[in-house]
């Protein structure tokens, strides 16, 4: 019974056209695959960029706010020290007047809003 068996063979062809629609089933779903990461990745790198926009004009606000802080605080420095000079002044004044016998009433208290 050497070869004297029943033997059920596919034609060469069938067997070769499974390999080649698998091969291009892999390749199909590998590209498709590729696509949708290379659609998913564009997305990330918009998204990411609108981020770097939006934080740089953040950025950019708040030190413009910084700015006009720093800038009213000088302002509010300046006029206490003005504010200060003036009111020594008027001491002084107020002194060398009661000197020579000038009588000036007392000052009202100031109120802060």
């Amino acid at each position: 019974m050497v070869g004297g068996g029943v033997t059920a063979q596919a034609p060469w062809w069938a067997a070769g056209s499974v390999v080649a629609l698998w091969l291009f089933r892999e390749v199909w779903t590998a590209l498709l695959a590729r696509r949708k990461d290379r659609t998913e990745t564009d997305a990330n790198v918009d998204l990411l960029n609108g981020l770097i926009q939006r934080v740089k004009s953040l950025e950019e606000s708040q030190a413009q706010t910084t700015m006009k802080l720093t800038e009213e605080i000088k302002l509010r420095m300046t006029a206490q020290e003005q504010a200060h000079r003036l009111r020594l002044r008027i001491m002084s004044l107020e002194a060398a007047m009661r000197g020579v016998g000038a009588v000036i009433p007392p000052e009202d208290p100031v109120e802060s809003a």
